[in-house]
């Protein structure tokens, strides 16, 4: 696994950590703070992981982009056969 890797995965371990102990923590009576705490902790990191798939996505598709591009300028310099690319 590489470092960055390594990292994101002890910084979820060490949050979802952190929720475990916080939703443990709440009392049988009244004490409900926590596992709102807790709810909310988990939509923001979910809406975190959202950001990331869009940015990510949104990298891909201007990857594409250029590679089209790419493409179509190999063809109009006529060192690419337009037949043997896809």
């Amino acid at each position: 696994m590489r470092k960055e890797e390594q990292r994101v995965v002890e910084s979820h371990t060490l949050w979802a950590d952190g929720v475990i102990k916080r939703t443990a923590d709440i009392t049988a009576e009244s004490n409900w703070y926590p596992f709102t705490k807790s709810i909310e902790d988990i939509l923001d990191r979910l809406s975190f992981f959202e950001d990331t798939v869009d940015r990510l996505e949104n990298e891909i598709g201007e990857t594409k982009g250029m590679i089209k591009n790419l493409r179509k300028i190999l063809i109009k310099l006529e060192l690419v056969d337009d037949r043997f690319i896809l």
